[in-house]
């Protein structure tokens, strides 16, 4: 039998994974072995000015993005509808070139209940922004007359309530920590502060009250538009920014509800205090977690961030809800991200890594792309998979209902056998979802005729290829030879394909193990066997 395969093989840290002890597993651990070619952990994105017109996504889709970001907290509401027009023409670009479905998932980060800063056009010398100097006074102004009127002296924050809820000697925290304010004096209208950490602060920029008790609506009257809008252009995807309890949750499901949405998935975004302290109610009504490194690092600081993330992934892992980790990407101005904290996160189990990309040039995000793929696939590979199925399969409630024993029996098959892939066929998505949860050491590819669900499997651990053909046969090909075109299989691999006995939602039963044989490959040596 000819090898077509044979120059694409890795050894992918084999003699590591089977180990039984997660010391033993350290020890094997080759740092010359090569990477898995597949990876497993999503990248989600944010678009900007700079990197959304369709040329620039193609070029994104083809350096490994899964999700795309829109930041609601900027831009307009038709600046957001044409950059979603983007996306699905960039789509259509990627049909053309490859044949394939790109299912590229699209989500709307909220604004929520949140302060900003004004826009800054009070001095010539510097629109758009001001820069503060330590040691000199600044007055925050919350009268709306001084929105647009922002200079190093004087600019507005959007909370009216500012005067009222600060004392002397609190302090205030601009951009993450862009600059640092604390109050001197307060006025009916107005605070005035002292610069404690200089900085250049521009316009919508963040703003934290680290020692003051901040009273926020829930859900704001412009997120509710947002929604509508989201609906509309049949976003993937709710980020709620700025979750801090259940209720909020609970409130954007239920406005969901109203309008007749079913088709998406919230998101809760843990960036305060507040939201870890009610974490535990947040996960469960949550349908993913967004864990925002930088945010989150003001109120706990940088020597508990670790533990912060550790206890986060895993709580989100042991429940199995998806868990994305934020990333921020410049530092000072300047292009600056570590690829080990991203590393770290992979190898505590996050599911996706987000990268806040939205003034990157498209040049940029598709080489920052490219080197967070290979950082990823290391990490998976040095990853010890056989100790989070041990013990999520151990804990599992008894007995199992048969999905659910389809899917373990699936997994601990795909170990024991060394699987290149798991291919499965789904309706609704949920036999790929509980797969992803045991977090199988090969690749997950889903094979559905639903759009929204290939898109909204771009949050879990698993590709997914939208195939609108009836036939099962058919649909579990397609799957093979997107794994051969992509160069993820080789012959003689083992695949687990999991599938049902019949057509229809909740009907997953069945579990087998075939063999790749040489097919026709494009552009490669022709026809061979099929597949099967």
């Amino acid at each position: 039998m000819i090898s077509l395969e044979d120059q694409y093989v890795t050894d992918d840290q084999m003699k590591a994974a089977y180990q039984n002890t997660r010391l033993e597993h350290d020890v094997q651990l080759d740092i010359n072995s090569s990477p898995k070619l597949a990876r497993l952990t999503r990248i989600m994105v944010t678009l900007g000015r700079a990197n959304s017109h369709p040329d620039a996504v193609v070029n994104m889709m083809m350096a490994g993005a899964n999700i795309v970001r829109l930041n609601m907290s900027h831009e307009t509401e038709k600046w957001h509808a044409i950059t979603v027009q983007s996306v699905r023409e960039a789509g259509n670009k990627m049909y053309e070139f490859t044949s394939e479905v790109y299912p590229l998932g699209i989500a709307m980060d909220l604004q929520g209940p949140e302060i900003r800063t004004g826009v800054f056009r009070g001095d010539e010398k510097s629109i758009g922004y001001a820069k503060l100097e330590e040691g000199r006074l600044v007055k925050l102004v919350t009268d709306d007359i001084a929105k647009r009127g922002g200079s190093v002296k004087c600019f507005w924050i959007s909370y009216s309530e500012l005067p009222r809820v600060c004392r002397v000697g609190d302090r205030i925290l601009i951009d993450r920590g862009a600059a640092l304010l604390q109050v001197s004096c307060i006025h009916e209208k107005a605070v005035t502060c002292r610069v404690v950490k200089g900085g250049i602060v521009r316009d919508n920029k963040l703003v934290q009250l680290l020692d003051s008790m901040v009273s926020l609506p829930q859900i704001s009257d412009r997120d509710t538009e947002h929604v509508k809008l989201a609906s509309m252009l049949e976003c993937d995807f709710l980020i709620m920014n700025h979750t801090r309890n259940e209720k909020m949750l609970y409130g954007m499901k239920s406005r969901l509800k109203q309008m007749g949405v079913t088709k998406i998935c919230i998101v809760a975004k843990i960036s305060t205090q507040q939201g870890l302290e009610n974490f535990d109610e947040i996960l469960n009504t949550a349908d993913a977690i967004l864990l925002d490194r930088n945010s989150i690092e003001v109120d706990v600081g940088n020597e508990k961030l670790f533990l912060v993330e550790k206890v986060i992934i895993a709580k989100c892992i042991k429940i199995g809800k998806p868990i994305v980790l934020g990333f921020q990407v410049y530092n000072n101005e300047k292009l600056n991200i570590d690829m080990n904290l991203i590393a770290h996160a992979v190898l505590n189990g996050v599911d996706a890594i987000f990268l806040k990309t939205g003034a990157m040039n498209m040049k940029d995000i598709t080489k920052l792309l490219k080197d967070v793929d290979i950082v990823c696939r290391e990490a998976e590979s040095a990853r010890w998979q056989k100790e989070i199925f041990d013990e999520l399969s151990y804990k599992v409630p008894m007995p199992l209902d048969p999905l659910h024993a389809i899917i373990v029996g699936a997994v601990e098959t795909s170990l024991k056998s060394t699987a290149a892939a798991i291919i499965v066929t789904t309706t609704t998505g949920l036999s790929a979802v509980l797969l992803s949860m045991y977090r199988p050491r090969c690749l997950i590819l889903a094979v559905t005729r639903h759009g929204v669900v290939a898109r909204w499997l771009q949050l879990y651990y698993a590709e997914s290829v939208a195939d609108w053909g009836k036939d099962i046969q058919t649909r579990i090909q397609t799957g093979i030879d997107s794994l051969r075109r992509k160069r993820y299989i080789r012959v003689g691999d083992p695949i687990v394909v999991v599938s049902g006995w019949r057509q229809g939602t909740g009907f997953t039963n069945c579990v087998r193990i075939v063999y790749v044989s040489p097919g026709h490959v494009e552009n490669q040596i022709a026809d061979f066997e099929p597949c099967w």
